[in-house]
């Protein structure tokens, strides 16, 4: 139960990343900001805005409160109730001060980035990305 609430933590922060698609002459699709090829940590850490939607006082770090308000995933399967995610959030915030702030976030990305890397050469080519997302939607339960 705890891998899956810990995975759901890291595709919830990481939504950005997880789903990213290629376009035309995309390869990383928004997380490719160089248009290299490849994703880099940094870009990597760049793309994902939970931090800009979730701090609505703008005080650089989460609540427990701003996290509980967070929206409901637009790919969550119909009548299923979100929890307030109290336990998430106490996974999240590991130096245990009330706050999810940007390292932690970042601690999370770039463990989340290391086991995208499945051939460890520090880029996300488009199949890892692909791979992650069908990852994350096998793991939350998703089809699409």
């Amino acid at each position: 139960m705890k891998t899956y609430l810990i995975a759901g933590a890291m595709l919830a922060l990481t939504a950005g990343a997880a789903s990213a698609q290629s376009g035309p002459g995309q390869m990383g699709g928004r997380l490719d900001a160089n248009g290299d090829g490849k994703v880099t940590l940094a870009e990597f850490k760049a793309g994902r805005p939970m931090m800009q939607r979730l701090d609505t006082n703008k005080d650089g770090k989460i609540s427990k409160a701003e996290f509980a308000a967070r929206p409901q995933r637009k790919d969550a399967p119909e009548g299923k109730a979100r929890g307030d995610g109290s336990r998430m959030f106490g996974m999240l915030d590991a130096n245990n001060d009330g706050f999810i702030d940007k390292a932690e976030l970042d601690k999370l990305a770039e463990r989340r980035f290391s086991r995208m890397d499945a051939d460890g050469d520090g880029a996300l080519s488009p199949t890892e990305l692909q791979a992650a997302r069908q990852g994350a939607r096998g793991m939350m339960g998703g089809g699409r």
